[in-house]
């Protein structure tokens, strides 16, 4: 199978809220809030590098062979998930209209595709190509307001949060060390990125474990 990105998202977008940084951080003013974004911004692409695949809102195009003498109960495409496939056909045959693209029946959470209940049980050989829109929609924030709200999962969103707050922590620490101590006021530490985990506390990649490449569908 081949995916070919048709309109894949242009540039690095925030995955969670500033508001919601803010909140966590105890921040009432804004006097850091172009710091806090940039720190967003870095833990958004993290947690997008750790999960190892495309993630986010766009339309791709696969490519799929069953070959002579085969037959498969499904088809399964490459991104998931899908919000809607938008062109469906086997090369050679007219293509699929709008009702009977509407009849396929499609899980979305896993970009898995069987036949119309009308028709027959598998896909017979041919080379399949579909076009759909898959992945999730970031959040839209303008002027300090939420516009649209998105549909990124939370799991994702928290794991942003929590490597947004573990770098604004650690800003004036020596990343050599993991602990300190101050006489008459007690000792503190805190937990360093992963083995493993690209940057990511170990926390933060333990939430999104599941959405990794090769991760369930």
């Amino acid at each position: 199978m081949r995916t070919i990105s048709v309109s894949a998202p242009a540039q690095l977008v925030a995955l969670a809220l500033l508001a919601d940084l803010k909140a966590d951080l105890g921040i009432a003013d804004s006097a850091q809030d172009g710091r806090l974004n940039s720190l967003i911004l870095d833990a958004s692409g993290l947690v997008l590098d750790y999960i190892g695949r495309p993630v986010l809102d766009a339309s791709w195009r696969d490519v799929i062979d069953i070959r002579p003498g085969d037959a498969r109960l499904s088809l399964m495409l490459g991104i998931w998930p899908v919000t809607k496939i938008t062109a469906f056909g086997v090369h050679g045959a007219a293509p699929f209209t709008p009702d009977q693209i509407s009849n396929l029946d499609i899980m979305h959470d896993s970009g898995i595709v069987y036949p119309p209940a009308s028709g027959p049980a598998l896909w017979p050989p041919g080379r399949y190509i579909v076009t759909y829109q898959a992945g999730y929609i970031a959040p839209v924030v303008e002027g300090g307001a939420v516009v649209e709200a998105g549909t990124i999962p939370r799991a994702m969103s928290s794991a942003v949060l929590i490597a947004a707050k573990a770098a604004w922590h650690a800003a004036d620490r020596d990343p050599s060390l993991r602990s300190e101590s101050e006489q008459g006021t007690g000792s503190s530490s805190w937990v360093a990125a992963a083995s493993g985990a690209g940057g990511l506390p170990q926390e933060a990649a333990d939430r999104i474990s599941r959405y990794r490449s090769g991760g369930l569908r």
